[in-house]
């Protein structure tokens, strides 16, 4: 394996606590999900962490999820593995995203207290122990509000639509949605269902099944990735994941009244086209068989409500079923001082 020079700070073994040894105070999940993450800044944010585990006296374990960076990346997570104690990684063949990768963390994490962050310090890491104290108060997710916001004002501009457009449509106010530190107890992810990039609703979803849910101010200090303001697919994305969930939040009980209302309204339409190509037969004696009105407004009304419910229909099966299907594959996990042992689907022990 080649020699990354990544030089991490010697901390104390993980702080002994009562109870027995594979349980935790905190698990911490870092997803690092097809982008490329400057190693520097990634040991520096662990070192952060490791700091405020050390000084606050918190039995912490760290899990890092490579989807589909892999590379050096990869490389600088083995050397952490046999460094530190209690440093997870479960690698992905490739990306199959966020959603699938926080899943299977939160299924390996030994803790009742679950804080996801970035592959970077997004916020200040003694902010983990703010979000920790409110789980334990009796909050089930805690989702944070960086402040006072240190990105562009384009960003801004377009997490505060996105957000006002989310709290409009679902009538639920999570001020800021896209801030990737936030708080849960595991029995949250353990009992709802989400899929593909409805990761950032989450608390949402969590709401919506009865949890509670709690905000909590922390102070920002950076913002990396590349600019997404005028990337127009990601507002097509951003869009469809909104109107996903507010079809989630309202239909996924009563399916009937959306289908029903949709389909009555196609319906409506195309027999007002095809009455008016009657009235036309009737009346002033126009053919009406060789007019594409009248194909238009049969077509609305027997394939339109169909085609409308293709795309919905899916989504109930994969919110309901998701869960119980495997689709994905895992290339390796690390646990402590264990290199390329622990494999599961996808895994041939060979790299």
């Amino acid at each position: 394996m080649a020699d990354t020079n990544i030089k991490t700070t010697n901390f104390p073994d993980v702080i002994e606590g009562s109870g027995p040894s594979h349980e935790f105070d905190l698990s911490l999940i870092i997803v690092a999900t097809n982008v490329r993450v400057d190693l520097p800044t990634f040991t520096e944010m662990i070192d952060a962490f490791r700091r405020v585990f050390h000084e606050s006296n918190v039995k912490a374990e760290i899990l890092v999820v490579d989807d589909g960076v892999g590379g050096a990346f990869y490389e600088t997570l083995q050397q952490l593995n046999r460094e530190i104690p209690n440093f997870k990684v479960i690698r992905f063949r490739r990306t199959f995203g966020e959603s699938i990768a926080l899943r299977i963390a939160v299924e390996r994490a030994r803790s009742e207290y679950i804080i996801t962050n970035a592959w970077y310090l997004q916020v200040k890491p003694e902010a983990v122990l703010e979000v920790l104290k409110k789980l334990k108060s009796g909050s089930d997710f805690v989702a944070t509000r960086r402040t006072p916001r240190v990105d562009s004002v384009l960003a801004q501009i377009q997490s505060w639509g996105f957000n006002r457009l989310t709290e409009f449509l679902t009538n639920v106010k999570i001020s800021d949605l896209n801030c990737s530190f936030r708080g849960f107890k595991r029995q949250v992810l353990e009992q709802i269902q989400f899929h593909g990039d409805l990761f950032r609703f989450v608390p949402i979803l969590a709401i919506a099944q009865g949890f509670t849910v709690a905000e909590q101010d922390v102070k920002h200090l950076s913002e990396k990735g590349p600019s997404t303001f005028l990337n127009f697919s990601l507002y097509v994305r951003r869009f469809l994941d909104i109107f996903s969930l507010f079809f989630l939040m309202k239909f996924i009980q009563k399916p009937l009244r959306f289908f029903g209302l949709t389909g009555i309204s196609l319906f409506l339409v195309g027999f007002i086209i095809s009455s008016l190509v009657a009235f036309d037969k009737l009346v002033n004696d126009i053919g009406a068989l060789d007019r594409p009105e009248l194909v238009l407004g049969v077509f609305l009304m027997v394939l339109g409500p169909i085609l409308s419910s293709i795309g919905l229909i899916g989504e109930i099966i994969i919110f309901t079923q998701g869960k119980q299907t495997s689709d994905y594959h895992i290339d390796t996990i690390l646990g402590p001082a264990d290199i390329d042992t622990d494999r599961e689907e996808g895994g041939d022990g060979k790299h």
